[in-house]
């Protein structure tokens, strides 16, 4: 055997528990990843937002948003009837940057461009 074949099996040899043991943590990360998957996999939570007398109005809104695993905040688009499940998703969909769209929400500032959002509060 040449020398550099000696030189790496001897490698080997001395670092043997090392090379075990990060065999047996891919393997469990593998597994581990898998299984998580799996159990994850369609698990898309569906809930009811019924807002009744929506801004005093006298015909009552029912939206259906759908809730993902972080909470959100279902907004509305003052004036449309346009509703958006969370921030991210107003944004997306108008245009809007999502940081001036929160300062908004939040009440920093009046409007994002003219466009005037309001949280939809669960009525249970």
């Amino acid at each position: 055997m040449s020398a550099r074949t000696e030189k790496i099996k001897k490698h080997f040899h001395e670092n043997k528990k090392v090379y075990i043991a990060g065999g047996v943590c891919l393997v469990i990360g593998a597994v581990s990843a898998l299984v998580l998957k799996r159990s994850t996999t369609g698990s898309e939570i569906v809930q009811q937002v019924t807002q009744i007398g929506f801004r005093n109005e006298a015909s009552p809104v029912i939206i259906n948003l759908v809730e993902r695993s972080t909470a959100s905040k279902p907004v509305h688009l003052v004036g449309t009837n346009l509703y958006f499940s969370s921030l991210s998703e107003a944004a997306r969909e108008t245009g809007h940057p999502l940081s001036t769209l929160s300062k908004h929400i939040n009440g920093f500032i009046p409007d994002v461009k003219g466009d005037v959002f309001e949280l939809i509060e669960k009525v249970s």
